[in-house]
C-alpha cells in the first residue's frame, strides 16, 4: 500500500525548509568568519608606506556582468558567496566581472580619512560602493574609462576616498577589464603619506623622463656624426619603451587622454603593437639575424608585420580582441630570438654580441615572467608583474646603453685607424680654424661692446628701483603715520561714550531695565569698535621688523576671568567659564597681545552664537600646555572653508550677515605663535565650532 499524496508533499516541505535553515546557518556563520577577519588599521599604517589589504577582502567572479550591488550585498551568497583573496587579484585575459568585498575598519586613535589605491591603471570599470548609513550605497565610477576630471583625487592610479569607522563595515568594488588582462592590486594610505609617496612617484617618472630624451638626443648626435642608422633605430626604441612605460603606468591616460578616456586601452595595445615593431627589428639588426640565417630575419618581419595589421584592429571597436593575440605574439617572438641569440653566442661564438644578449635576455626574462604571472596568477610565485616590468625595463635600458656605447667604442678605434689617411684634410681645417678664430675675436670684441651698454642699462634700472624701494618705504610709513592717527581719533570718543554709557548705568536712571538694556547695548558696542581698532593696530605692528614683545609671568585663569567679565551682559550664564585647572597656571606672555588674542576668540564665539545660547570658556592643561577652549553654538564652518578661516580678512560665505573684518582669527593665531603655541580648530558641526588656543606653560 502506498503512502498518501499529502504525507510526501508534507515530507517534501519538512526536508526543503530543514536544506533553507541549514543553508541560511552556513551563511550566517560565514558572514560572521568573514566579520571576524576585517583589516584593522592603526594610526601608524599608511603614513610611511602602504598598508596592502592582506585580510577582509573576499572575491566573487560574474560571468553574466548583470549584477547589480544589490544583487551582491544582499544576495551574494546564492551566487556561490564570497571567497577569501590572498594577494591581488590575477583573472588574467577575462570579460567577466569581479565584484571584491572589503571589511575595513581603525583604531580609535587612527584617522577616519584614507585612500584606497588600486592598480595598475588598466581596469575599464572600477566601481567602489560605499555605505551611505541608510541601507544604501553610494557609487564612485572611476576606471580607465572615466575622465581624469571626474576623478576626486587625480593620480594615474585608481584612487578612491575613504572614511573609516571603528567598527567593521563592507566595502564592495566591481572590477572588469575588456582588453588587457584583469589584475589589481589594492592598498590603504593616509593623505599625508600619500601626498609625500605621489611627489615621489611623479619625481621618478620625470628623471625616467629626461633619461629617456637625454638618451634619445645623444642618439641622434652619434647618428650624426657616425653616419650609421642604428643610433636612430635605437632612439626610436627608447622612445618606445618610454612610451609603453606610461602607458602601462597611466601617466599617458593622466596627460594626454584625460579628455578622451575611452580610448585608453586602444592607445595602450597600438603603442604596444607599435613598440613590438620597432623592437623585433631592432634586436634583427643589432644581432644581425640576416647575414647569420636569413629564415631568422623574415620571421622576426612577419612578427612586425602581425603587429602593424594588430594595431590597425586596435584602432576599431574589436581591440578587447587583439589584446591576448598580441601578448601571445609578443612571447613567442621573444622566446624565438632568445633561442637564436644564444645559439650565435654559443655555437658560432658571435662574442661581440654577449653584451647587447645580456641587455635583452634581462628584458625577455622578466617581461615572460611578467606575462606568465598574469596568466597564471599566484600559482607562478615571485613579485608582482608591474614591478617586474619597471625593474626590468630599467635594467634593460642600463645595458643596451653599455651594448650601444660599446658600439661607438669601436666606431672610435675605426676613426683612428683611418686618421692617418686624412692629414692633409687636417692641415685644411687648422687653417679654417684660424680664419674662424680671427672672425670669432672680432665677433667677441662687438659682444663685449654690447654687454658694457647693458651693464649700464642694467646700472640705472637698478638705481631707479632703489628709488622707487625708498618711495614705497616712505609710502607705508605716512599709511602707518595715517592708522596711528585715525585710531587715536577713534579712541578718544569712544572712551568718553564708554565713560558717559558707565555714568548712565550707575546713576538712578540706571536701574530701570530699558536704560540698563540701552547703556549694556552702547558699552558692548564701544568693545566691538575698540577691538576692531585694537586688531586693525596689532596687525600693523605684528608687520614691522621692530616689534618686540614684553614677555611677564601671567596667571592665565586670572587673565581668562577678567576677561569674561569685562563683556558686558545681563545675564551671567552668556560666557561661562569653565575651569579644569589648579587654582593657578603660569604662562610667559605679552599681557597685552595675550588679552587681545583671547578677546578676539571669544568675541568670534559670541557673534556667531544666538542671543539666548551661552559662550563656553574651559582651561585645561595637557603635558606642558595650557589648552582654551572656547566653543560658540552657531551653524558650524562649511567643510571647504575650514582651512582658509585662519587667512588675513577671509570671511565665510555662512559669516556674511555678521559684521567683521576677517582678523580676529588671523591675530589670535599670530600672537599664539609667537608664544610657541597654537591656534586651531578643533571640531565643527551644525551646532557650533570649538577653537583652541594652545600656549606652553612657564617653567
Amino acid at each position: 500500500m502506498g503512502i498518501p499524496f499529502s504525507s510526501n508533499r508534507r515530507t517534501h516541505r519538512i526536508l526543503t525548509f530543514m536544506q533553507l535553515l541549514r543553508l541560511w546557518l552556513c551563511l550566517a556563520l560565514g558572514s560572521l568568519a568573514l566579520q571576524a577577519q576585517a583589516l584593522v588599521v592603526s594610526a601608524s599604517d599608511g603614513a610611511q608606506g602602504p598598508r596592502a589589504l592582506s585580510s577582509g577582502v573576499g572575491i566573487q567572479r560574474d560571468p553574466s556582468g548583470q549584477w547589480t550591488i544589490a544583487d551582491v550585498a544582499a544576495g551574494g551568497a546564492r551566487h556561490g558567496g564570497f571567497a577569501p583573496l590572498n594577494g591581488a587579484v590575477e583573472e588574467g585575459f577575462t570579460r567577466d566581472t569581479v565584484w571584491l568585498r572589503l571589511s575595513l575598519s581603525r583604531t580609535p586613535e587612527a584617522p577616519s580619512r584614507w585612500l584606497l589605491r588600486l592598480r595598475p591603471p588598466r581596469i575599464s570599470e572600477a566601481v567602489l560602493y560605499s555605505p551611505d548609513g541608510h541601507g544604501g550605497f553610494t557609487q564612485v565610477d572611476i576606471g580607465d574609462r572615466q575622465p581624469f576630471a571626474q576623478r576626486e583625487i587625480p593620480d594615474h592610479n585608481f584612487v578612491y576616498p575613504l572614511q573609516l569607522s571603528t567598527e567593521p563595515v563592507d566595502y564592495f568594488l566591481k572590477l572588469r577589464s575588456d582588453g588587457p588582462a584583469l589584475r589589481a592590486e589594492l592598498d590603504l594610505w593616509q593623505a599625508t603619506g600619500f601626498a609625500q609617496h605621489r611627489t615621489t612617484d611623479y619625481a621618478v617618472v620625470g628623471l625616467l623622463v629626461g633619461a629617456a630624451i637625454l638618451s634619445v638626443c645623444m642618439n641622434l648626435i652619434f647618428m650624426a656624426w657616425l653616419r650609421d642608422s642604428l643610433y636612430g633605430h635605437y632612439a626610436l626604441y627608447v622612445v618606445g619603451v618610454a612610451a609603453l612605460t606610461l602607458n602601462r603606468q597611466g601617466f599617458v591616460a593622466q596627460w594626454l587622454l584625460d579628455a578622451h578616456p575611452e580610448r585608453v586601452a586602444q592607445t595602450l595595445l597600438v603603442v604596444n603593437c607599435l613598440f613590438n615593431v620597432v623592437a623585433t627589428t631592432f634586436m634583427a639588426r643589432i644581432f644581425g639575424f640576416r647575414q647569420h640565417w636569413k629564415p631568422a630575419a623574415i620571421f622576426f618581419d612577419v612578427v612586425a608585420a602581425f603587429n602593424l595589421l594588430a594595431c590597425f584592429v586596435a584602432l576599431t571597436s574589436h581591440h578587447p580582441a587583439a589584446a591576448p593575440w598580441v601578448s601571445a605574439g609578443s612571447v613567442l617572438s621573444t622566446s624565438f630570438g632568445g633561442v637564436f641569440v644564444a645559439y650565435l653566442l654559443i655555437v658560432r661564438r658571435q662574442w661581440q654580441y654577449l653584451l647587447p644578449a645580456s641587455a635583452f635576455a634581462v628584458g625577455t626574462i622578466l617581461g615572460i615572467y611578467g606575462l606568465l604571472k598574469l596568466w597564471l596568477g599566484d600559482w607562478l610565485p615571485g613579485a608582482q608583474p608591474e614591478r617586474l616590468y619597471v625593474v626590468g625595463s630599467m635594467m634593460h635600458l642600463v645595458l643596451l646603453n653599455a651594448a650601444v656605447a660599446n658600439r661607438t667604442r669601436r666606431a672610435e678605434i675605426d676613426v683612428r685607424v683611418e686618421r692617418d689617411k686624412v692629414l692633409s684634410v687636417r692641415l685644411e681645417a687648422e687653417r679654417q680654424l684660424e680664419s674662424t678664430v680671427v672672425r670669432r675675436t672680432a665677433e667677441l670684441a662687438s659682444a663685449n661692446a654690447m654687454l658694457h651698454e647693458e651693464i649700464a642699462v642694467r646700472a640705472r634700472l637698478e638705481n631707479q628701483l632703489t628709488q622707487a624701494l625708498q618711495v614705497e618705504r616712505e609710502a607705508i610709513a605716512q599709511q602707518r603715520e595715517f592708522v596711528a592717527m585715525v585710531s587715536h581719533e577713534f579712541r578718544t570718543p569712544l572712551t568718553a561714550i564708554d565713560a558717559a554709557a558707565q555714568s548712565l548705568e550707575i546713576s538712578r536712571l540706571g536701574a530701570q531695565p530699558a536704560v540698563r538694556s540701552r547703556t549694556e547695548r552702547i558699552r558692548r558696542a564701544v568693545q566691538r569698535l575698540t577691538m576692531l581698532i585694537e586688531n586693525v593696530m596689532l596687525a600693523d605692528r605684528l608687520q614691522s621688523a621692530s616689534h618686540s614683545m614684553r614677555l611677564d609671568t601671567l596667571d592665565i585663569v586670572e587673565l581668562t576671568q577678567g576677561l569674561c567679565d569685562s563683556f558686558h551682559f545681563r545675564s551671567p550664564s552668556r560666557i561661562r567659564l569653565e575651569l579644569h585647572v589648579a587654582a593657578e597656571v603660569w604662562v610667559r606672555a605679552d599681557r597685552a597681545l595675550l588679552d587681545i588674542a583671547l578677546r578676539n576668540l571669544v568675541h568670534n564665539a559670541l557673534k556667531y552664537s544666538a542671543a539666548d545660547r551661552p559662550v563656553i570658556v574651559a582651561l585645561k592643561t595637557v603635558a606642558g600646555s595650557v589648552y582654551i577652549d572656547v566653543t560658540d553654538q552657531g551653524e558650524g564652518i562649511a567643510p571647504h572653508d575650514a582651512p582658509r578661516i585662519f587667512e588675513k580678512y577671509f570671511r565665510a560665505e555662512s559669516a556674511s550677515r555678521v559684521p567683521g573684518t576677517g582678523l580676529g582669527l588671523h591675530l589670535s593665531r599670530d600672537i599664539a605663535r609667537l608664544h610657541g603655541g597654537d591656534v586651531e580648530l578643533v571640531a565643527t558641526s551644525e551646532t557650533g565650532s570649538v577653537f583652541r588656543l594652545r600656549l606652553p606653560l612657564s617653567s
